[in-house]
């Protein structure tokens, strides 16, 4: 088997993988609950916000560190988000993994050292 058809085949095992169907599944809830979807996309939109504030060396306003916690503590007391949220990380540790067991297979991190270029993010 080449490499091609590892590949296909790995995607098709992550599509049949309990951590993806429960994320599809937690998706398609979401997508169905339009006041769960906008208070998600409102919190992600505020949180990316603050972290680019945080990214840039600013220090962040005690009123938006309040807010930001009184947000993700109301999206937290809605189970739909709960749900997307617990199935993303799942999936997303999931993926993490996969990239790092191939990335270390090959390597990479040595190119990291060496180059000073993360391949895996």
């Amino acid at each position: 088997m080449n490499v091609y058809d590892q590949a296909h085949a790995l995607a098709k095992s992550l599509k049949e993988s309990d951590e993806y169907k429960q994320y599809q599944k937690a998706k398609e809830k979401l997508e169905e609950d339009e006041k769960a979807k906008e208070m998600l996309l409102e919190f992600r939109k505020f949180q990316y916000e603050v972290q680019m504030e945080q990214f840039e060396k600013k220090e962040v306003a005690q009123e938006k560190a309040e807010k930001l916690k009184k947000m993700y503590e109301a999206i937290n007391m809605n189970s739909v988000i709960k749900e997307y949220l617990s199935a993303e990380y799942r999936f997303g540790k999931m993926m993490a993994d996969v990239s790092k067991i191939l990335g270390d297979a090959v390597g990479l991190e040595e190119f990291e050292e060496i180059t000073g270029v993360s391949g895996m993010q």
